[in-house]
């Protein structure tokens, strides 16, 4: 166990834990560019792909990882980490020899069970390497992983797609992770609970029980709040980071290489850096007072509908002359509205932690997963798929702009929660019996 790491270990545990959630992701992700070939093969509907890639996943990823979670806050963290990370990886490369939809269903099922003792472990560790003031900036760096998986999955996967089918891309994402599985079982070690916290939220509660935790963590009106909040900008986030590509090829005529590397490629570029941006703003902002945990996600989101509802409703006819290449209009805009919107998940993360004991922060990170996977991950795309179907009729290939500007009003929920979280963030709000209170 390593109890006061250097800071050339801490940076480099940051950056294993990282590339672990690139592959995660990149893992998790590969689905959406791969939405429009493996439809046409298996011949089914968009609810179905719709299922395939949110909720059949976040069934099974997010309940588990409540139970792993638990374990893994009296156990380590570390070693839980190597065994799901190896058997995801096994499960996508599995995937690409599905001779079926419900065979490719399973193997889905099987890398979210992996994926479910992924990231809560990830984040946990990353909170205990570092002292508060750079948590934000740190959980930003550990967040890019999704945009970098993001922009593997869509350009790397549209190439090897278009020259090799969909399935070598299975096969060629998921090998590494099995590499990688070794590495982070043999090169990290366990950080101590808790080392720069105060030693009063560091102490133990006697008899301490999952459902007894669980409860303890609904009493506490931020954390309640922000959960929910949560919740509801994962849906829309979600239902358009699956659907993007699609409406792209649809609606604007794109390839699936164009779609992918102006959508997956650029549109997660500028999200990275928008991550990261938005942690090094909230740590300076939290400094001042940690409730920016809390009302920078807000205000991500508050700025970031717009530009979204923009993205979806753009003329497809407007159109950026770059030498040989036109790239719509549309696209800026959703790298703008990417760039803002990557600003809540980071202190979204942070701020989750800071709510309960040390001892605790593992399973938080699962709850939050679980409201997020379940709830954004699990209905937002599945939803979108839905609503395009019913749509389809009257809009033909114009459906999917339709359903995803429904979803994505779901933004307002968000925010609205995240206000309320802020307002009831403060020194004591780890104490279930506290009150709100106004800025």
């Amino acid at each position: 166990m390593t109890k006061n790491p250097r800071p050339i270990y801490r940076h480099y545990a940051l950056g294993i834990l990282t590339l672990t959630y690139v592959f995660n992701f990149l893992d998790r992700q590969l689905l959406a560019i791969l939405l429009e070939p493996i439809k046409a093969e298996f011949g089914v509907s968009d609810t179905a792909m719709g299922l395939l890639y949110g909720f059949a996943f976040a069934l099974f990823y997010a309940t588990l990882a409540i139970p792993v979670a638990h374990f893994a806050d009296r156990n380590s963290r570390r070693n839980i980490l190597a065994i799901a990370a190896g058997l995801w990886s096994l499960m996508t490369v599995l995937c690409g020899m599905a001779g079926s939809f419900m065979q490719l269903l399973l193997f889905r099922v099987g890398v979210a069970v992996g994926e479910a003792g992924g990231v809560p472990p990830s984040q946990s560790m990353v909170n205990d390497l570092y002292p508060p003031h750079q948590r934000a900036t740190a959980m930003a760096i550990f967040s890019s992983a999704t945009f970098i998986g993001t922009i593997i999955a869509m350009v790397g996967g549209a190439l090897i797609a278009q020259h090799m089918g969909w399935r070598a891309a299975f096969f060629i994402v998921g090998a590494p992770g099995l590499l990688l599985a070794l590495i982070v079982r043999f090169t990290l070690s366990e950080p101590e609970r808790g080392f720069w916290d105060d030693a009063a939220t560091n102490e133990p509660q006697q008899g301490s029980g999952l459902r007894t935790d669980l409860l303890a963590f609904w009493n506490i009106p931020a954390l309640r709040s922000a959960l929910i909040g949560c919740g509801f900008a994962g849906m829309g986030g979600y239902g358009i980071g699956y659907w993007s590509v699609a409406f792209m090829m649809r609606v604007h005529e794109l390839s699936l290489v164009q779609a992918g590397i102006m959508i997956g490629g650029l549109g997660a570029i500028v999200g990275l850096l928008g991550s990261l941006f938005g942690g090094w703003l909230c740590d300076r902002l939290a400094s001042q007072h940690r409730r920016w945990l809390l009302r920078l996600p807000a205000v991500s989101l508050a700025i970031s509908l717009p530009l979204m509802l923009m993205f979806l409703g753009w003329d497809e006819s407007h159109r950026i002359e770059i030498g040989a290449f036109a790239i719509p209009f549309a696209v800026l805009i959703y790298c703008i509205a990417g760039f803002v919107g990557s600003w809540w998940a980071a202190p979204t993360y942070v701020a989750v932690q800071e709510l309960v004991r040390p001892n605790q922060r593992t399973l938080v990170c699962a709850v939050l997963l679980f409201i997020m996977n379940l709830i954004g991950f699990g209905l937002g795309p599945p939803l979108v798929g839905l609503l395009s179907d019913l749509f389809a009729p009257e809009f033909q290939t114009e459906a999917v702009r339709y359903a995803l500007m429904c979803v994505m009003m779901t933004y307002i929920f968000a925010m609205l929660f995240y206000l309320r979280a802020s307002r009831a963030f403060g020194p004591s709000a780890h104490n279930t019996d506290a009150e709100e209170v106004t800025p």
